[in-house]
């Protein structure tokens, strides 16, 4: 009699509304971690395109951890995930570390200091070039890098607010020669214009290179130059105070002139009385007009030498050819990473969801093997 009194409190306690509502509150707690947790925690990301293939195939789902503990711990050849200055967001692997120096040939031999392999299709590099991928804290030299360099160094600084400007000249050896033989020259069957010369990639600038080579005479090397600017804050000039020596009365002039030339591109039909205003205008438009000199006047001294804040990661597409990672964009910076992949995810899934999911499938289809004869025995009955 007591065991069964035991199982009837035991199902009134299930049945209870204090019961029902301790699962309702346990439910709503692992809802609520789930739910943090794939807001700050993981994130699935579907790849859009074939540019991690094999290991990622188009219009897969993959798991990326979110956590700074992930982040910080990002390293060679691990698989990352990128926010673009866009707010768009791409899946690229490691190839190199800040501090590394890596070379990569024109023939896809790729070398760092972790590893040396062929890259497949690799048809970027038109020439062997050694790039060093710089860590926070360093200073790097402008003129002292190579093209490539010079190229990821621009991006670097554009995508951190720097208004730069560049400057380029072409030598024949250690002789400067006329830029205007770069107008000369064609890249995919187009004129090169002078003013697009300065921000070429540095494979146009190659090419032009060589072509201006051919048409000049003598064996020493063409070389485009590029020295780099920082461009100066426009400053608005304000109007000197009036002296002490003036009466209340030209004060209160002297103030209202400065407000009506404060105003004067949304009050155009403001009048002076007096020579003094129409000469405050004068000075005042004077100032505060766009600049028609040219741009070499508005820029400091060379900017040479450039400090780099951040760690900087070289990231790469597994596929060698017509895909955008740190060949065509330069470095990204460890602020660019948003998540780390997890591998545990798809080895779960490879190894018992997919597994589970054909036996199941098998399973199917041996019951309804099975079941066809009796089903084709009664449709032949009917």
């Amino acid at each position: 009699m007591s065991g069964l009194s035991r199982k009837v409190k035991r199902l009134q306690r299930k049945n209870s509304q204090s019961h029902i509502f301790l699962l309702f509150l346990l439910l709503l707690i692992v809802l609520g971690i789930s739910f943090v947790g794939r807001i700050y925690a993981i994130a699935p990301v579907k790849i859009m395109d074939a540019s991690m293939t094999p290991k990622f195939k188009e219009q897969s789902t993959h798991w990326m951890c979110k956590l700074p503990q992930c982040l910080a711990q990002v390293k060679d050849q691990d698989v990352v995930w990128l926010m673009l200055k866009s707010g768009e967001t791409m899946v690229r692997r490691v190839l190199a570390m800040p501090g590394d120096t890596i070379e990569i040939t024109d023939k896809g031999r790729v070398r760092t200091p972790h590893r040396n392999f062929t890259w497949k299709g690799e048809d970027a590099f038109i020439q062997s070039k050694t790039i060093y991928i710089p860590k926070a804290g360093d200073t790097l030299y402008f003129d002292k890098l190579n093209e490539v360099e010079q190229d990821y160094i621009l991006t670097y600084l554009h995508t951190h607010g720097e208004k730069i400007a560049v400057k380029s000249t072409l030598w024949q050896g250690d002789r400067e020669i006329n830029i205007d033989r770069v107008g000369a020259t064609k890249i995919a069957n187009r004129q090169v214009s002078l003013k697009e010369v300065d921000f070429l990639p540095w494979q146009d600038r190659y090419l032009i290179e060589l072509q201006i080579r051919q048409a000049e005479p003598g064996n020493a090397p063409i070389k485009i130059k590029r020295e780099l600017f920082r461009l100066k804050p426009a400053k608005l000039e304000l109007n000197p105070p009036p002296s002490a020596s003036a009466d209340s009365t030209d004060s209160d002039s002297v103030k209202t002139d400065s407000i009506k030339v404060a105003l004067a591109n949304s009050s155009k039909s403001a009048k002076t009385d007096t020579t003094q205003t129409d000469t405050t205008k004068k000075d005042s438009a004077v100032a505060t007009a766009p600049a028609k000199e040219e741009p070499e006047q508005y820029l400091d001294e060379p900017l040479n030498k450039i400090v780099i804040e951040e760690d900087c990661y070289y990231l790469t597409c597994l596929k060698g050819s017509n895909c955008s990672d740190s060949r065509e964009m330069g470095y990204f910076t460890h602020k660019d990473i948003i998540g780390l992949y997890m591998e545990w995810p798809d080895r779960i899934k490879d190894r018992v969801i997919i597994p589970a999911k054909n036996f199941l499938d098998k399973s199917i289809e041996y019951i309804l093997s099975l079941l066809a004869p009796e089903e084709t025995e009664k449709a032949e009955e009917k």
